[in-house]
């Protein structure tokens, strides 16, 4: 039985010197060719496809002759015109693409790349495996308890919204992001984090990566110096490196980033990239020494610092550590926020927040990537803040977070003792679980795979840094039965 499709076509200008039926005899041609017309599909009787295409039958039927002729289509007494079973290009080429199976095997061709092109091609291995995504098994890190967040209230905050929206969130927004969302973020931060901005000051990105995305653009370029923390987030490392800065690895200790390091190994750094509330992924606290020389070099040398805040809201003891932010008098530091974290990361939602004279390259370096966030999320997240639902939600999560944590190092110590090294931690949503000295950490994780586990080695995040073999040991997402499960596991692969 033949096969039925919708045949559109599009004919060129009316006046162009290319005769219509020649028009209508390329663009069919050109389908078939493509494969958007498949063998033995049906076409449309002259008739109809002259109404169609508003031109003479004749025209069309000189166009179907031309095509009968070459044998594009064929005719069959009673039944109508179609698509060839066989084309004649099978006989003189093979097709550019058969199947999705030979879309890796194209063969290779000069391709003239920008900069960045060429710097993405060169390291698109690594670059997509660190972005892949990861499977749900213990103990992926960085991935917040879904089962725990009160969908039921944001169901209903966003069922108002998407049931009636107003006129005026369905339209183009600032590309900045909604004005209350920018509000109750600026709230927020000041009240729970120590960041001193007005809500201008606050620019709505699609997430940390963006985030860093945008500060890379504006700020660097090829041979530019941008020092980061060893080991550190490959996130940043990758985005800074693409745009074709020099990295600058500087080694973390006790006290966090270590500024004389840097110095020692750089001339002049455009940006300085730090996690100093929650080192990742060591956990370390950058001292506040360290912090106000930081800030006192930013000032002296014109250079920006920035702070990735990634999820300091989650501090076990006490209430979380105030911002860098905070303390900068002489707006140098641009502060990154992400409700990844915190909310879950299908959101797709983060913060900037920016000195006052950067607002407006900023906001239009954000037009530029994608023009604004999804409007009706940025309302619903706004409404889920202001009510008061945010607050509670991460007061009721340090609780389970803390839980979850303690479990981890019980069951450490119960099954691991000597062969991982599992420490409790202040803050975070992850452990270091490290290795015995001379122990391939990448070797560990890639075994632990095979027993479904999700775990990622330490020296995946190291620069030039060699520390003692580790594993991240993500524990938020997983309730005390899937630790123990997953420590059980692991103790099977160690000992």
């Amino acid at each position: 039985m033949a096969k039925s499709n919708a045949t559109f076509i599009m004919l060129d200008d009316q006046d162009s010197d290319t005769p219509l039926y020649q028009q209508i005899y390329v663009a069919i041609r050109r389908a078939i060719l493509c494969g958007e017309f498949q063998p033995t599909m049906s076409l449309p009787a002259t008739r109809l496809l002259a109404a169609q295409l508003g031109v003479a039958r004749m025209t069309v039927i000189n166009a179907y002759e031309q095509l009968l002729s070459e044998g594009y289509l064929e005719s069959r007494a009673g039944a109508g015109t179609f698509v060839a079973a066989y084309l004649p290009e099978e006989f003189l080429q093979t097709p550019p693409y058969e199947t999705d199976k030979s879309l890796g095997k194209a063969a290779p061709r000069p391709i003239k790349f920008s900069e960045y092109g060429r710097h993405v091609s060169a390291h698109r291995a690594a670059v997509i495996q660190h972005h892949c995504p990861t499977p749900h098994l213990p103990f992926q890190h960085g991935v917040s308890a879904i089962d725990k967040f009160p969908f039921d209230v944001w169901a209903k905050i966003a069922q108002k919204w998407h049931k009636r929206p107003p006129a005026s969130a369905l339209g183009y927004h600032d590309p900045a992001g909604l004005q209350p969302l920018r509000a109750a973020v600026a709230t927020h931060l000041a009240s729970a984090r120590g960041v001193r901005c007005a809500a201008e000051q606050v620019i709505i990105t699609n997430g940390t990566q963006q985030a860093l995305d945008l500060v890379g653009r504006i700020f660097l370029g090829k041979g530019d110096e941008v020092w980061l923390e060893d080991p550190c987030y490959f996130g940043a490392r990758d985005i800074f490196a693409a745009t074709g800065a020099k990295i600058v690895p500087a080694p973390i200790d006790a006290e966090g980033f270590d500024l004389r390091q840097a110095r020692r190994k750089g001339r002049r750094a455009r940006l300085v990239y730090v996690t100093p509330s929650h080192q990742y992924p060591l956990g370390v606290t950058m001292s506040l020494a360290r912090r106000l020389k930081l800030l006192e070099w930013a000032r002296e040398t014109a250079s920006f610092i920035v702070e990735d805040d990634y999820n300091s809201e989650y501090r076990y003891a006490g209430r979380p550590l105030a911002s860098l932010q905070g303390l900068d008098r002489d707006g140098r530091v641009i502060y990154l926020g992400t409700f990844s974290k915190t909310i879950f990361p299908a959101l797709r939602l983060g913060c900037l927040v920016v000195p006052s004279d950067l607002i407006e390259v900023f906001t239009a370096a954000r037009a530029l990537a994608d023009l604004h966030a999804a409007s009706l999320d940025q309302a619903i997240l706004a409404e889920f803040i202001t009510t008061g639902h945010f607050a509670r939600h991460l007061r009721r999560m340090r609780g389970i977070y803390a839980e979850r944590q303690q479990c981890l190092v019980e069951e450490a110590r119960k099954y691991l003792s000597g062969a991982l090294e599992v420490a409790p931690a202040a803050a975070g949503m992850h452990l270091i679980g490290w290795l015995p000295e001379g122990v391939n950490d990448r070797e560990v994780a890639r075994r632990a795979g095979a027993l479904q586990l999700e775990i990622s080695p330490i020296s995946a995040y190291c620069i030039k840094q060699k520390l003692r073999g580790g594993l991240f040991l993500g524990y938020t997402a997983f309730d005390e039965k899937q630790i123990r499960q997953g420590v059980i596991k692991l103790a099977r692969l160690l000992t």
